[in-house]
């Protein structure tokens, strides 16, 4: 059974229990009664609630109230106790308790000297000398300072402590002894210079009245008007009023100072207020907003913060290496588009808010999407390649999984793409508002060490607002170039703000590489992302199309892997296919084909690639072609001259041996389609009658027109006719006609000019053949 104590409350004790202010005013077998101060409610508290109940926060007890009347908070005029006033009358509170204890062993001893135990020492007795130099030397222990019996010619009087004189260490000690067991002696002893000084008021209300308005109407103004636009406005009000007492006979009214005037305003309002007043809410939330305390992470990647700031410094726009090899009048043209190229550029950045380490940063000249993605690239990859380009000796922040992202509305953070990004790669996203570094206390202190460490000792600085270094010409002293600051932020970031004293909420002065390594071993990291899926959310996405080379990305990046090869052939892809690259890392790729369930791991099959990025890897190839314009000028010139001759020799050997044409013009071919396509048939040719064709003519055997005459030499006898004489249109109608027809005629023709008409029997057509390709196409019309 749990004992429940039972306190012995002097009735008329003050409690605050539950916010409500109650006085006790007795006990009974059942608990407390109290009375509620404020309205007067009697109320029974048991006696195991009334102790649950003090556990609570908000709890006050006063039982010396009933004793004493609360003497000791009304002399110190409404304080609680010694310890709310300054140092100095705490001190002089120690000095006078050292005092009284010191009289308090004096009398003891010498009571028991004189055979008077309760002997108590009068004024006279504690001024003598010798009585007060041995107070000196007992309180002097107690007290810690040396005490001194006279003060000496010189030296500070703060410093210096005397034992006072007789009649006032007999005050004190009398104060001393009246005590109550619940009093303290520092409260009754202390000194109350707080209350010294006339105070009563040397103002009148009237003038009260009018700084009041004043204040009100152009002080408390968002425009935030000085201290002594506001006493210029009053002074002009007071003569006013002073010109239309005079006549009255009234006082005239003394213009307050400035000094008085601002602590009038301080008796009106807060700072807070005032800062409302003047600044508005935002910005009074941002200077004077209450932060967590608390542990807001446990896990290296469990919460992070990301925020993106224009820089103050400007970079120049010349290309490394690129100036000494230009020429004068080169140099001259870009030496004025670099009077407009220079510009403040843009740094976003992620921090971890476990361990406070940076795990990313990027510099860009636009806030924009593309930076916070290779900011989010960044974050989740290993940055030992940072380390070996800059030469770093610290240890960069691993390959860690994003759980929970806070960013603000910025516009190169809050958009489609960044948060499609974080939902791909399964990342919580909180965003914060703008302009409220109070939802983002970390990132933003981040940017503020930057800035005091490393920003304004660079050539260029601009200052952390406008006017900041108005005897500075940042434009003319801004040479660096954009890879030059990108190596001094990589060095800070690995190699001293890791290693800097950290006085954050939860670090206590610990060094954020050794409180990442501490984590590290006890709780340890959120996951690394899957490859596949990093570079489906975060890479860059190319279509091409598979061959037995592989896949090739950005026209020159060829990736393949048997897997590959093989998927190919099984689902015969034909098309396009997704391929995605990390350009942070391009030793592997992923692809995607149609109808493919799990995503396929390609490798670089350029092997000097292999440690390079993709725009490393792209200038590396423009590096590679870029030549000299008079390189390429010399080269030209020689590929034109070598070609002419080549063509001019062509030309002077087909004259030469007088070669036919082996091509059409223009002209001939139209003239050629005209006539193949003029709707004229082509009839396949049939010997004439009586004729024979000419492979058979040296035939020995017997053949259709063909005769043996005799073993002997004959003549034939017959009349030679003259076609000349005969008109060509009968004969060209006569042929038409038996072409036509595709008959061989009975007899023969009339002009033939026989003697004898002799009829012969009908003769079989002979086998159509096909017209070779007329000689003379021109008679073809």
């Amino acid at each position: 059974m749990t004992l429940e104590p039972r306190y012995k409350f002097p009735v008329g004790s003050e409690l605050t229990l539950l916010q409500r202010p109650v006085v006790i005013a007795g006990q009974n077998e059942n608990g407390y009664t109290v009375v509620g101060r404020e309205d007067g409610e009697t109320n029974i508290v048991p006696f195991g609630r009334l102790v649950e109940q003090l556990k609570l926060p908000g709890v006050t007890i006063d039982t010396a109230l009933p004793l004493t009347g609360g003497r000791q908070k009304r002399r110190l005029g409404g304080h609680t106790t010694a310890h709310s006033l300054s140092d100095r009358q705490q001190e002089v509170a120690r000095f006078r308790c050292a005092l009284c204890e010191a009289i308090r062993r004096y009398s003891w001893e010498y009571g028991l000297k004189i055979g008077q135990p309760d002997f108590r020492p009068s004024g006279r007795h504690l001024d003598r000398i010798e009585v007060r130099k041995m107070i000196a030397q007992l309180a002097e222990p107690q007290f810690g300072k040396k005490i001194r019996v006279s003060p000496p010619r010189g030296g500070n009087p703060q410093d210096i402590w005397v034992v006072y004189k007789g009649r006032t260490l007999r005050e004190i000690y009398q104060i001393f002894l009246e005590l109550d067991p619940g009093e303290s002696p520092l409260d009754a002893l202390v000194s109350l210079d707080h209350l010294k000084g006339n105070q009563t008021p040397r103002i009148c209300n009237f003038l009260r009245n009018m700084m009041t308005t004043v204040w009100e109407e152009i002080g408390l103004d968002l425009r935030s008007p000085k201290v002594g636009t506001v006493h210029k406005t009053l002074e002009t009000r007071i003569w006013k009023e002073n010109k239309r007492r005079e006549p009255l006979g009234l006082p005239m009214l003394t213009i307050p100072s400035r000094k008085t005037l601002r602590e009038h305003r301080d008796v009106l309002v807060t700072p807070t207020e005032y800062l409302i007043a003047t600044g508005g809410i935002r910005h009074t939330k941002n200077k004077r907003g209450r932060g967590s305390t608390d542990y807001r992470a446990l896990l290296v990647g469990e919460l992070v913060e990301v925020d993106e700031c224009k820089m103050s410094l400007v970079t120049s726009a010349k290309l490394k290496g690129l100036w000494a090899r230009m020429y004068e009048d080169q140099r001259d043209a870009l030496g004025k588009l670099d009077e407009y190229s220079k510009s403040r550029f843009w740094i976003v950045a992620m921090v971890d808010v476990a361990s406070r380490m940076p795990l990313a940063w990027v510099i860009t000249e636009n806030p924009c999407a593309e930076a916070t993605v290779a900011l989010f690239r960044m974050a989740t990859r290993d940055k030992t390649r940072e380390k070996l380009m800059y030469g770093c000796k610290g240890e960069p922040a691993a390959a860690v999984g994003l759980l929970h992202v806070k960013n603000d509305n910025g516009s190169g953070l809050r958009n489609s793409t960044t948060v499609s990004a974080l939902m791909g790669i399964g990342s919580h996203n909180t965003v914060t508002r703008t302009y409220s570094p109070v939802e983002r206390p970390h990132v933003e202190r981040f940017f503020g060490t930057l800035e005091i460490d490393v920003l304004n000792l660079l050539p260029g600085y601009t200052g952390g607002q406008s006017g900041a270094v108005p005897g500075y010409d940042a434009k003319a002293n801004g040479v660096m170039t954009v890879e030059q600051l990108y190596e001094i932020v990589t060095r800070y970031f690995i190699d001293e703000y890791p290693s800097t004293r950290h006085h954050g909420v939860t670090m206590g002065g610990r060094r954020p590489s050794e409180t990442y390594k501490a984590i590290n071993e006890t709780r340890g990291q959120i996951a690394p992302i899957d490859p596949h899926l990093r570079r489906i959310s975060l890479g860059w996405e190319e279509n091409v199309t598979p061959t037995d080379e592989g896949v090739r990305v950005f026209h020159g990046i060829w990736f393949n892997s048997d897997e590959l090869q093989e998927q190919r052939d099984e689902l015969g892809v034909s098309g396009k296919v997704k391929v995605f690259v990390d350009p942070d890392d391009m030793k592997f790729a992923t692809v995607i084909l149609p109808r493919a369930k799990k995503p396929i791991e390609v490798n670089l099959q350029t092997t000097a690639f292999a440690d390079l990025t993709l725009p490393e890897i792209l200038r590396l190839m423009a590096e590679q072609r870029r030549e000299d314009p008079a390189t390429t000028e010399f080269h030209e010139d020689q590929i034109m001259r070598t070609r002419s001759h080549r063509y001019d020799k062509i030309t002077a050997i087909g004259v030469e041996h007088n070669l036919s044409r082996s091509y059409s013009t223009v002209e001939e071919c139209k003239i050629m389609a005209k006539a193949v396509f003029a709707g004229a048939r082509v009839v396949p040719a049939e010997p004439l009658y009586g004729t024979t064709p000419p492979g058979q003519i040296t035939d020995l055997q017997a053949a259709d027109g063909v005769y043996s005459i005799g073993g002997e030499d004959t003549l034939i006898d017959g009349v030679a006719m003259n076609f000349e004489n005969t008109e060509s249109s009968n004969f060209e109608i006569e042929s038409s006609a038996a072409l036509q027809s595709h008959e061989i005629p009975s007899s023969t023709s009339e002009a033939a000019g026989t003697a004898g008409k002799q009829k012969h029997p009908k003769k079989p057509a002979a086998p159509v053949q096909t017209l070779s390709r007329p000689k003379n196409l021109k008679g073809l019309k």
